[in-house]
């Protein structure tokens, strides 16, 4: 009877349970886009057919072991074992592999990449498909990646010197607070242990088959997975897969693939960390808690992820409040409860940037943002507006779902194996999306942070500049400030003001299109507007649901004294803090909530610009933000005095980077000490800035709309857009004046010049050599320049990297300019140990002068011919391709129908051209080398200077 009793009960609960309650514990489809399949041998692929971009196969190959696996004496050799895949498998001996890949036109770092974490390693290998037999050749190169890596022992110590370089460019302040702090917050746990980096003393003395072992026990059939998303025939491609990877045998006795956590603890931990390179003071507060399941795949796991959405989107618009106050508490802060370290263990987490040294006041001002939501909740406004805001994502994702390119959707894929947990196209989020929409209440939301903000499982991590240290709260006041915010009177409820309901309340009398002219070629139509204003048009169906929009016009900062450089580089942020027209900041983040419109405004060197993109459904919210950015400044001084805050905190603090040290320290050097025009801005010059003038300077460089010329690339409706141009852009003040920039003299020192900048404390230098000098100014130039520079770059990493092991990266890039005067900038740059910079700098300029003498090959040629016309294949069918080149274009004068002829051009660059070019301008007589050396190394090279003389 009993147990009759309690059915019963069961069965009268089930009544009266909503159906959203009965289904929200039934596993969700996957997105039938996708075809999932297991082989017998335990290998899992993914296969999804895209044409978007055509002739194009994004492959990844993803296996579920990373660091954390790693064995005492392999500390490293899980990322260690990733390079070895490129030194020689079954099918390519060597460095074969990656000359063959770049054959296809991939390139090396770029296209071609892979990366190791602590759980996982994914190599990534987007294909061509225009050659039927690159998909082949494609799984021959994942198959052996697969199994049949041969990590020959010589080729090991060879990658050594690499794998230190990498290890050397993570060097600095970070990893040194890093290591203060892990072992304390992380304590007990095996992430602490395990970074995928490595250990140098591991990395440079392990035994050959420590490696091999790692390869041998983890990669492995049942723990691996091939996702290929692109333009393939799917039934053709499962076939393969099951020939390539279906022989693959595992071993005979795996290993237990382990998933470690982090163990639970009582009370708070707490680790503070300082150092003199540290670029900022930061607190963060972690609340870690078992939580769900990643690998959930319900209703209801979907709906509490909503949840978790939209209480974060609600805690940081109020931080961001604060954080634009008149005298903001921080420089900024963010809430957010997510994973952690460890599938099991999820974390609240408060991160606070405090301003200056004020680390209390920062760090009270955080948590009671945080306790006022836990104590009066979130309003039902700032839930609608999530909400809104949350759907719109949502909706744009569906109307661009048949347009999104390959390589932005494969990664949901490798994490969906990676992780578990939702597969869900577009249309079945914003079904399922709009399913639980209406059971979510204020009310629960509202009591999310009560339970993940606890006293136990609590860390809390402070990284500081070494200067501030004694500014910094004891354990005793941290706690204090957590624990007291309870019983904290003065934190009161909410409140926000009302805010106008429309940007523009009265509109202007439209003006007309007066003169339309369409190129049939381009398919660009150029407008003129009663007021003197160009529009070019490219329509395109590239996106769905995407129209962008840039402006210029020439003048810039070279039309005023340099002594006014800060006022006018920095008008554009001003003027943007400070809202428009009606709204404050603040509030017109508000009112665009659920809108896809943006538009931002700027003053460079010579130019004044504009720029922006919206989707179709707010095309006019958008051309009203660009109306009102040129006709309705708001002067708002408490906003003006939180930018200058920050902005000055932030200068303060990067200026402790070695790195940025060395980049402002580099600029003098080749635009000369003294030159007015090169300015860091430092909290000294920020103070310069005048409120008023700076608001004078926008609007005397945005009075003119009919010295701008417009261009706007993407879904563009003829018949509904221009009224909006006329009742917008038709109506902005112009008048008949032509303006154009002025020469500053800005250009590079004349000569042969090297020298030595000693900053931070690492032993890692960085070399850049600049060469410079006049220029015939031209596309084909232009050409021939860039693929000197990738030549360049691919025999930097033979030499350099491959046969040297002195670099992890190293390249070579071509900065031509038009204006004022023609002139190139040919760089060479890389990172190394100090003891290395003299043999690699003259490797590096051994190999340009071998391109200047031709010694090179056609095959080295092609390789940079090939990879620019597939570039340019999947760029021209991108509206921010279009919407780059056509203002470029406009700023040249050159025809728009020369941009549909990227490939012609590429066709055009010669062996006989590019050695031409090379002797032409890349000469030695206006070099700069500039070698970043750490500071205990400048007191060797004067001692040295000393004996020399």
């Amino acid at each position: 009877m009993k147990n009759s009793k309690y059915f019963l009960g069961l069965i009268a609960l089930f009544c009266v349970l909503s159906p959203l309650t009965v289904r929200g514990f039934q596993e969700l489809p996957n997105d039938p886009s996708v075809k999932i399949g297991t082989l017998d041998n335990g290998f899992t692929y993914y296969l999804r057919e895209n044409k978007r971009p055509e002739n194009r196969v994004e492959f990844r190959l993803a296996i579920k072991a990373g660091s954390i696996l790693e064995d005492d004496d392999q500390q490293g050799l899980a990322h260690f074992s990733e390079h070895m895949l490129f030194n020689g498998t079954k099918n390519f001996e060597k460095n074969d592999l990656v000359d063959f890949l770049q054959k296809m036109g991939l390139e090396f770092g770029g296209d071609l990449n892979a990366y190791t974490s602590f759980d996982e390693t994914v190599y990534i290998l987007p294909i061509p498909t225009d050659d039927p037999e690159n998909i082949g050749k494609a799984l021959t190169v994942l198959s052996d990646w697969a199994h049949q890596a041969t990590f020959d022992n010589e080729e090991i110590d060879k990658e050594r010197g690499v794998v230190m370089e990498e290890w050397r460019l993570r060097l600095g302040a970070f990893e040194r607070m890093r290591q203060q702090i892990w072992p304390i917050t992380l304590a007990g746990s095996r992430y602490a242990e395990r970074l995928p980096i490595g250990k140098p003393e591991v990395l440079e003395n392990f035994e050959y088959d420590a490696a091999k072992r790692f390869y041998r026990d983890w990669y492995r059939p049942d723990l691996m997975s091939l996702i290929a998303v692109g333009d393939f025939d799917a039934q053709q491609m499962e076939m393969d897969i099951k020939k390539f990877f279906g022989q693959i045998e595992g071993p005979k006795n795996p290993k237990e693939r382990v998933y470690y956590s982090r163990p639970d603890f009582e009370g708070t931990r707490i680790a503070v960390a300082t150092d003199e390179e540290a670029t900022g003071n930061t607190i963060s507060v972690e609340f870690i808690t078992p939580g769900q399941a990643q690998s959930e795949n319900t209703l209801e796991s979907f709906r509490k992820g909503v949840l978790r959405g939209l209480y974060s989107r609600m805690i940081n618009q109020r931080l961001n409040e604060l954080v634009q106050s008149e005298n903001p508490p921080f420089q900024f802060s963010f809430s957010s409860y997510g994973g952690t370290l460890g599938r099991d263990k999820f974390a609240y987490r408060m991160y606070v940037s405090v301003k200056e040294d004020e680390f209390k006041q920062g760090f009270q001002a955080a948590v009671s943002a945080n306790e006022r939501v836990r104590r009066y909740g979130f309003t039902e406004g700032e839930l609608e507006r999530a909400m809104a805001s949350y759907k719109n994502s949502y909706e744009r994702n569906v109307k661009e779902a048949d347009k999104a390119e390959s390589w932005r959707i494969v990664n949901q894929y490798v994490g969906h194996f990676l992780n578990g947990g939702s597969l869900l196209s577009p249309a079945q989020r914003l079904e399922y999306f709009e399913q639980v929409m209406p059971t979510i209440k204020l009310e629960e939301i509202n009591e999310l942070v009560k339970g993940w903000i606890r006293d136990d499982n609590r860390t809390i991590e402070i990284n500081a500049k070494t200067k501030d240290a004694d500014k910094i709260p004891t354990e005793e006041e941290l706690l204090s400030i957590l624990d007291n915010a309870k019983n904290d009177n003065s934190i009161k409820p909410y409140v926000e003001d009302k805010i106008a309901t429309s940007l523009i309340t009265a509109l202007p009398s439209p003006g007309k299109v007066t003169d339309e002219l369409t190129n049939e070629t381009t398919g660009i139509t150029q407008l003129t507007l009663s007021n003197g204003v160009n529009v070019y048009i490219k329509p395109t169906d590239f996106k769905n649901d995407e129209v962008r929009m840039t402006g210029f016009s020439f003048g810039g900062a070279s039309l005023y004294n340099p002594d006014e450089l800060m006022s006018v580089q920095n008008a554009g942020q001003i003027v943007s803090q400070m809202g428009i027209g009606e709204f404050s900041s603040v509030d017109l983040g508000k009112f665009m909530t659920g809108k896809t419109a943006s538009v931002n405004a700027g003053i460079g060197l010579y130019e004044e610009n504009i720029s922006g993109f919206s989707s179709v459904k707010d095309l006019e919210t958008f051309m009203q933000l660009l109306h009102l950015k040129f006709t309705s400044v708001r002067k708002d001084e408490k906003a003006f005095n939180s930018w200058l805050t920050r902005t000055k905190n932030l200068y303060a603090n990067v200026t402790s980077s070695p790195d940025f040290q060395y980049q402002i320290q580099m600029q003098e050097i080749m635009y000369g000490e003294d030159n007015p025009w090169v300015g860091f801005p430092t909290p000294e010059k920020l103070d310069q800035i005048d409120l008023d003038r700076a608001i004078e300077i926008y609007k005397e460089r945005f009075a003119n709309a009919a010295d701008f010329q417009f261009v706007f690339v993407g879904n563009v409706d003829m018949t509904t857009f221009k009224p909006l141009l006329e009742q917008y852009i038709a109506t902005l003040p112009s008048n008949n004046n032509k303006e154009s920039y002025k020469d500053v003299g800005l250009q590079v020192r004349k000569g042969q010049i090297s020298e030595n900048v000693y900053v931070g404390v690492d032993e890692k230098s960085q070399v850049n050599i600049t060469i410079s000098g006049d220029y015939d100014y031209s596309m084909e130039n232009n050409g021939l320049m860039n693929a000197i520079a990738g030549i360049l770059s691919n025999k930097m990493i033979e030499t350099l990297r491959e046969e040297m092991g002195g670099v992890y990266g190293a390249g070579a890039s071509a900065s031509p300019r038009e204006y004022p005067e023609p002139q190139f900038l040919f760089s060479i740059s890389f990172p190394c140990k100090p003891e290395n910079v003299e043999a690699l700098t003259q490797a590096a300029l051994t190999e340009l002068e071998k391109i200047k003498n031709g010694e090179f090959t056609d095959e080295d040629l092609q390789k940079i011919v090939t990879a620019r016309k597939q570039n340019f294949e999947e760029s021209i069918k991108q509206n921010s391709y279009w919407s780059a080149m056509m203002g470029a274009y406009l700023k040249s004068g050159d025809d728009f129908e020369m941009i549909l002829k990227g490939n012609e051009r590429a066709d055009a660059i010669t062996r006989e051209a590019v050695i031409a070019a090379a002797n032409k301008y890349l000469t030695k007589d206006n070099m700069i080398k500039v070698v970043k050396l750490p500071e205990n190394r400048k007191e060797g090279d004067l001692k040295q200077e000393i004996k020399k003389n």
